[in-house]
Formats: C-alpha cells, sequence, structure tokens
C-alpha cells in the first residue's frame, strides 16, 4: 500500500476539487516548486493512487433526467463474471457493482422519462438470468464529499491545502 505524505494528501485534496488545476497554480497553492509538484503527481500516478482524471457531465441536460439505483438479487446459479459483465449490455447502465446483504448487485441507471425506467427495470434488468427479486430506487439528489478532507481532515490536506 502507498503510504502519501502530507504534501501528497494536499495535492490529491486540491486535485479532487479540480482535476484540471494547473501544475504551476497547485505549486503557488501549496508553497512548493513546480518540479516537485509534477514529480509528486507523476509517483502518484505510477503508484495507482490517481486511477485517472474523467470529465462530470450532467445527463439532465442531455435529456436524461431520472437516476434510478436497481437492487437485484440473482440466483446462486448465476455465475460472478455473468453479475459483474451482463448489466453492462445495457446502454442505460452506468455503474454496477456486487455487494453483500439481500441484495447481490446494484445497478446504476439513466433514464429520459418514467416509462423509460419502467422498459428498463422490467424488459432489460428484469430479463437478466437468475434475477428473483428487484427494487427500485429513484435517486432525488446526490451530493459528492472530498474522499482526502474527509479522511485525512487534521492532516496538511485538510487545512493548509485549502477548506474552502
Amino acid at each position: 500500500m502507498y503510504a502519501p505524505d502530507q504534501l501528497d494528501l494536499a495535492i490529491l485534496a486540491e486535485m479532487e476539487e479540480d482535476a484540471r488545476i494547473s501544475v504551476s497554480e497547485l505549486a503557488r497553492r501549496l508553497d512548493s516548486p513546480n518540479s516537485t509538484i509534477r514529480d509528486r503527481i507523476r509517483n502518484l500516478q505510477e503508484n495507482g493512487v490517481i486511477l485517472g482524471y474523467r470529465t462530470i457531465i450532467d445527463p439532465a441536460k442531455l435529456g436524461l433526467g431520472i437516476k434510478a439505483i436497481v437492487h437485484a438479487t440473482r440466483d446462486q446459479t448465476v455465475s460472478l463474471e455473468d453479475l459483474r459483465s451482463e448489466p453492462v449490455e445495457f446502454d442505460e447502465v452506468t455503474t454496477v457493482q456486487l455487494v453483500t446483504g439481500e441484495t447481490d448487485e446494484l445497478i446504476t441507471v439513466y433514464a429520459s422519462s418514467v416509462d423509460h425506467l419502467k422498459d428498463i427495470i422490467y424488459n432489460k434488468v428484469g430479463t437478466l438470468p437468475g434475477v428473483t427479486r428487484s427494487n427500485t430506487a429513484i435517486v432525488l439528489e446526490e451530493k459528492q464529499y472530498s474522499l482526502i478532507r474527509r479522511f485525512f481532515a487534521g492532516s496538511k490536506a485538510g487545512s493548509k491545502a485549502g477548506n474552502k
């Protein structure tokens, strides 16, 4: 396991808020040389701490105003590989999480309307092999929280790196 130091945590906290922040701006905020920040980011990437960068898209602006999480339970004859891969075949599915408890998987879907969601639930997820039960929850509101600032709040990442 990689053990980040205070500067690594501060870099991660800033980048978690804005992945497009420039190295020079990070260096300025963290009072460190550009080369140090650049090298630290490269090291975090090489050690698999930073897995990638992505654009956050507003699904509602694309006509997908309903986000729902389908809790699906399947019988034990369904293989682990099928649990992982089958729901992904549907365009509306963005995430599949295998979980413990009464539910086997949480399938996150986006729909353009209630009728579209009904089609996803009954004609797609409901037809997956071995589905014995499903329950759907529509997401009313979502708030993301900073991993670094929450878990390392007492560190430099939680203080100097800009509790905004």
